[in-house]
């Protein structure tokens, strides 16, 4: 302890004593200690601090007690900056972090003076009558606890906090039993008002070092607590979520392994605290919305999954306890995950989690296009009135001039509708939808229904013979159980490629077509193995491509969902130029080489319902060589407009030289095919003799 930790033990010397009965004395003026922690917020702490200046109670009977958990920036100066200028703001420097905001809490309370306790986050800030309101009702209804809502602060808006209570202007309770569901208002500490003498009497103290302590000090108040107010319909205090959108994140925000594994302890600890007063029955009214809240930070944090599968074997038993009240999820998408959890599924959880980040991620980026599409659209019809005003003045000087400038920026904005219109549906259909019907993914199966296709041709490239051996082991890995290696070559490596693979997979088949001298046709290698598939679902899969299990696992799920194609990556390639490095564990995070845009990237991987792919012609044969049959087959579906999704993810490609082949006859498809309607089209492909073929031994209608 520090010596301003121990600014308030009883002194010994005569004149020292004197000194402190003083401070006693000028202490006995304040109702309220605000205890503030503050590590590295020198952009908002002045904020938090003016808003306490402007308190309508009056400075005077207002103690501020800061504490600096060490902080690495200017905060400790902005600390002492105010606590020379107001003689009852007092600047405490811990000499080491502490992790979390508990300890400085701690401190706060110890050395506090006041008659009531109130807390300060110092990124938030409180409303000008906030301790004014709270201190009066604290002290009229003589209770233990006061407190209220609050507003979430954005950068262009306000929102208030939810509560299940509707429009009931307050709960008054003389014990928690009363009224449980004041366990499902967030904990936060900075919304109340405390009686100093029942919080030091009852020895209630912040968790120290971890996040998510609120928690355990807020819960332990209501079980001891003789009286408490909640003020439903008052809003006194603005917490910040400006710091959040620029990336600027507090540590009980952050969702790293020790960010979710303190929060975890702190759960621990208020469910220990439930079962030490005989409150168990209280546990899924507390922690539903807090077992939902850390799920959705596990599914957004950047963890490994080792250390994924060490959380949640973790936090399993709090999800086993709440499973036992069978009590329906608000957020029904983190059904199948508390199911593999309890049933200790860990890698299929891990698996799910990623799914749903994924559409996360999605459904954020669609939304900040939409924004932006809407403050464009906002702009120009600014701008459009602005040259309305105008037009009855150069009316007369060139009605052309006019009549140019509305009709450009009328089409602008109609433009602009049309394609916020689409986001909304883009968004509704293909993230929401998609989300709830996450409840019916079950990972444990989700590769028996799929067979990856290889074309290949053995070659004397020594690169491409190690790619294929790349491929082919990380798919092994990974679990995938079906394999077709379909050959186009004068010769077969039937027996080379059966000897040195088969082991690695349930089911391993090498398809041969005979080339006759002619070029590498990946069209027809490819329908060939189609043929020979069993399953319902098919990827045609470039032996130099690699793409992450998790984008395979979502492929599935989507394709289950009634979706016909689905691609793993979003015209983004990365080349693996260092494979020695990436196969010790196969890990995509050693790829160091700069991503690339391919917008013209349609093939490497594509996953498909193998029955989508046959009505609508398969590859195209007439196709020679390689380069464009791709294209030419995305074309295809989007002409009978097949459903499909693109994972916002990253192609990987095993590096080799690769010369062009398209030739000019694959141009000539491709121009042919961008021309046809979907009528011609139709009766183009019905004449395709390998579709004809197809149809026959599938019994395809």
């Amino acid at each position: 302890m520090n010596n301003q930790e121990k600014l308030y033990i009883y002194p010994i010397r005569a004149n020292d004593q004197i000194k402190y009965l003083k401070s006693l004395l000028d202490n006995s003026q304040f109702k309220i200690s605000i205890i503030i922690p503050v590590y590295n917020v020198e952009n908002y702490i002045r904020n938090a601090l003016n808003s306490i200046i402007r308190q309508s109670i009056g400075l005077e009977h207002l103690e501020v007690i800061m504490v600096n958990d060490c902080s690495t920036d200017n905060s400790g100066k902005i600390m002492d900056e105010y606590a020379s200028k107001y003689k009852n703001f007092k600047a405490i420097h811990l000499p080491e972090n502490s992790g979390a905001a508990g300890k400085p809490r701690n401190i706060g309370i110890e050395n506090s003076n006041g008659n009531y306790l109130m807390f300060l986050d110092p990124d938030d800030y409180y409303t000008e009558d906030a301790c004014e309101v709270l201190y009066n009702r604290i002290v009229a209804e003589n209770v233990d606890i006061v407190f209220s809502r609050y507003v979430y602060v954005f950068e262009n808006k306000i929102q208030r906090c939810h509560s299940i209570f509707g429009d009931l202007d307050e709960i008054k309770v003389k014990k928690i039993d009363e009224e449980p569901g004041l366990f499902t208002i967030p904990p936060s500490v900075w919304t109340k008002i405390f009686k100093r003498s029942f919080i030091v009497e009852n020895d209630i103290r912040f968790p120290e070092g971890v996040p998510a302590q609120d928690l355990t000090f807020v819960v332990h108040s209501f079980l001891e607590a003789n009286g408490i107010v909640y003020l439903n319909n008052r809003f006194l205090f603005n917490y910040n979520r400006i710091r959040d959108s620029k990336g600027d994140k507090g540590i009980s925000r952050n969702r790293n392994k020790k960010n979710l594994m303190g929060m975890i302890q702190a759960y621990h600890k208020t469910f220990d605290l439930l079962k030490n007063y005989g409150k168990e029955e209280f546990y899924p009214t507390l922690f539903k919305g807090h077992l939902q809240f850390w799920m959705d930070g596990f599914i957004i944090s950047n963890t490994s999954s080792i250390e994924k599968r060490e959380l949640l074997e973790t936090i399993g038993f709090l999800i086993e306890e709440f499973n036992k009240y069978d009590i329906e999820l608000n957020k029904r998408y983190l059904t199948p995950l508390f199911n593999n959890i309890v049933d200790k599924r860990y890698n299929d959880a891990i698996s799910l989690s990623e799914i749903i980040k994924n559409f996360i991620e999605t459904q954020n980026k669609i939304e900040k296009e939409k924004n932006d599409l809407q403050r464009i659209l906002d702009s120009n019809k600014n701008e459009l009135s602005e040259h309305l005003t105008f037009t009855g003045y150069i009316k007369y000087k060139s009605k052309n001039i006019a009549y140019r400038i509305n009709k450009r920026f009328k089409l602008s904005i109609n433009n602009l509708y049309l394609k916020l219109e689409n986001f909304s549906v883009n968004k509704k259909d293909r993230i929401f939808k998609l989300y709830i019907q996450l409840q019916g993914f079950n990972p444990s199966t989700r590769y028996d229904d799929l067979t990856l296709i290889l074309p290949y041709r053995k070659t004397n490239d020594p690169d491409r013979e190690e790619n294929l051996d790349i491929t082919l082991n990380y798919l092994s890995k990974i679990g995938i159980n079906n394999i077709i290696i379909s050959e186009h070559a004068d010769v077969s490596a039937r027996n080379f490629l059966t000897s040195k693979f088969s082991k690695l997979f349930k089911s391993f088949i090498v398809v041969h077509t005979n080339s006759n001298g002619d070029l590498f046709q990946l069209a027809k290698a490819v329908n060939r193995g189609v043929d020979k598939a069993k399953t319902p679902y098919i990827a045609y899969y470039d032996v130099d491509c690699l793409t992450k299990k998790k984008n395979i696992n979502m492929a599935i799920f989507l394709l289950n969902k009634h979706y016909d194609v689905v691609h793993p990556f979003n015209k983004r390639v990365n080349d693996i130029v260092d494979k020695k490095t990436f196969i010790k564990n196969y890990d995509f995070n050693t790829v160091k080489t700069p991503e690339q845009n391919r917008p013209w990237a349609d093939g490497g991987i594509v996953f498909w319902n193998k029955y989508s792919f046959i009505n609508i012609g398969m590859q195209n044969e007439y196709f020679t060589g390689w380069g464009g049959e791709d294209n030419e087959l995305m074309l295809r579906a989007d002409i009978f407009n097949l459903k499909q999704y693109r994972i916002d993810d990253t192609l990987y490609h095993l590096y080799h030289h690769r010369p062009q082949k398209r030739t000019q006859n694959n141009v000539e498809q491709l121009q042919k095919t961008r021309q046809m309607t979907k009528e011609l089209c139709l009766d183009e492909i019905n004449h395709w003799p390998w579709v004809i073929d197809a149809k026959k031994r599938l019994n395809v209608k």
